[in-house]
């Protein structure tokens, strides 16, 4: 980990808060499944917090990114309120997209984020068509585009990194591995269990402890500086692993009991509480940010619950439609 790329303690302190948002989300979405309440749309991401905060956090707030389906850390670590989500989840006015893109579809140019792909995997164009606009209009802004292995196995990956590479464009792609596409393992979808291993050779890559946000901080930093500075594009693999099922109604049984204990010892979460205690973070500091977490995903999810439902009339009014 370069010095240089490396977060400072008070920028990991901010990671871990963002986490500990993520987290609680997660959580209160999975109580309210077991009470028979529907979330529409749920795919949680525990496990996965500190690859997707720690790679958004040191973005600039014009650098853009495609988020995945699975957990919230992609859109709080750009800066949409956990209120926004929790309104967007429900369908509900208020929302970024005032109730009518649901969870799948936050749009917030704003902050960087213009959106997802309507069919699943096409992601990756729309990620070097963003990109081509920064380079035409002369900007140094990045995009940044997340993927799991199901959309990386898909053909329009290949295509766009192809003509990323023809055309230098400002484009890190970030893997998220967490071993599991559905119910296929990585590996059967990979030959070597590495998502970016094609590339190498190709393009820059650079594998990481996806549980690790120091070095997924460093390892994006440094990928994006480049790909700002020289044109891209970069590949970086986080190994992370999926904690929770891929949805709310799959048992998961397919996973081993052994493995998933395994990935809990190296849960991101506490893993980086004890790294902020080691860099000197008081314990009561600490506490109080779990405290105000969960706080504000109570707050977000009553306020929710109260909003009147998405129409399209609301949305013409606020410019929606």
């Amino acid at each position: 980990m370069s010095a240089t790329d490396a977060p400072t303690g008070e920028q990991l302190l901010s990671v871990y808060r963002t986490m500990l948002v993520s987290r609680a989300f997660d959580e209160e979405c999975m109580r309210r499944l077991d009470r028979g309440e529907v979330v529409p749309h749920f795919h949680s991401g525990v496990g996965q917090e500190a690859l997707m905060v720690a790679s958004v956090a040191p973005l600039r707030p014009e650098d853009q990114i495609i988020y995945t389906h699975r957990g919230y850390g992609h859109l709080l670590a750009k800066g949409v309120s956990v209120l926004e989500i929790a309104l967007d989840t429900y369908n509900k006015t208020g929302g970024t997209t005032e109730g009518l893109g649901g969870l799948m579809h936050v749009n917030r140019p704003d902050l960087g984020i213009p959106g997802r792909e309507g069919v699943f995997g096409t992601r990756f164009g729309v990620a070097a068509g963003l990109a081509l606009a920064e380079q035409l209009r002369g900007t140094d802004g990045v995009c940044v585009c997340f993927y799991g292995e199901a959309a990386g196995a898909r053909g329009p990956l290949y295509e766009a990194l192809n003509m990323s590479k023809l055309w230098e464009l400002p484009v890190v792609f970030v893997a998220e591995n967490n071993g599991w596409s559905f119910t296929s393992r990585t590996e059967w979808l990979y030959p070597t269990r590495r998502m970016s291993d094609a590339w190498t050779g190709f393009v820059d890559v650079e594998v990481v402890d996806g549980n690790d946000p120091e070095a997924v901080w460093s390892a994006v930093t440094s990928s994006v500086e480049r790909v700002r500075a020289q044109g891209g594009p970069a590949v970086v693999e986080g190994m992370t692993y999926r904690l929770d099922p891929h949805i709310w109604w799959d048992d998961a049984s397919y996973q081993p009991d052994a493995e998933i204990a395994a990935w809990r010892e190296r849960d991101p979460v506490p893993a980086t509480r004890r790294r902020l205690t080691e860099l000197g973070f008081a314990s009561d500091l600490l506490d109080d940010l779990e405290t105000s977490a969960r706080a504000e995903v109570a707050d977000a999810f009553e306020r929710a619950d109260a909003a009147p439902e998405a129409t399209w009339d609301t949305a013409r009014e606020r410019g929606m439609v």
